[in-house]
């Protein structure tokens, strides 16, 4: 596969095994994006109003982004209703919010069981509440990465941690670093066993 819009795909080969498709995302961010004539400076709005409208512009263009990845995964399954995928990446959303949700594409979503082996788990739901968070953005902790499976990869999951401990703040450091050595993103990994073995 090649890139997907914001996606960047690639097959692997498992041993003795399926081609597993990864997905790796990195949707817009929900910063307000540029509206002509409403910006005094790069980060000073010159209406409420037009803030307004490009906060919502960029909103559209992450669920858009989003849309374009779920119609390539239901391409993948209208192929292959067994296929392997792992969409992972920063999604710039939560688990709830409109572009998770059109990726997951969940039985309570569709309403439809004879679709449900086309939705995506949030993997990441198996860490304790507590420590899951992989953005801290003015001293909230986010989980805006994630890794979202279908249930038949589910079966090879063994686990994920989200490496968070010394997490900085973002907001924080963007506005005290000029050019910050490091993602202010928290790694997430996950493991994978082939349940066969």
């Amino acid at each position: 596969m090649n890139g997907i819009g914001p996606a960047l795909c690639c097959s692997v080969r498992l041993p003795d095994g399926p081609l597993l498709y990864v997905l790796n995302l990195h949707l817009r961010a929900p910063i307000a994006a540029f509206v002509p004539g409403q910006k005094s400076s790069s980060f000073v709005w010159r209406t409420v109003g037009g803030w307004a409208e490009g906060y919502y512009l960029a909103s559209m263009k992450r669920a858009g982004q989003a849309l374009e990845v779920r119609l390539a995964i239901d391409q993948l399954f209208d192929d292959d209703r067994e296929v392997l995928i792992a969409v992972c990446g920063d999604l710039n959303a939560g688990e709830n919010e409109m572009p998770t949700r059109i990726l997951r594409g969940e039985e309570e979503d569709t309403g439809s069981g004879a679709l449900a082996y086309r939705a995506l788990v949030v993997a990441e739901r198996s860490v304790a509440l507590a420590q899951r968070f992989s953005v801290l953005h003015h001293g909230r902790p986010q989980m805006l990465d994630h890794m979202l499976l279908p249930r038949q990869l589910m079966a090879w999951y063994q686990g994920i941690e989200i490496y968070n401990e010394d997490l900085g703040d973002e907001l924080v450091a963007y506005r005290n670093a000029e050019s910050p050595p490091y993602s202010y993103h928290a790694p997430v990994v996950a493991t994978f066993v082939d349940p066969l073995e």
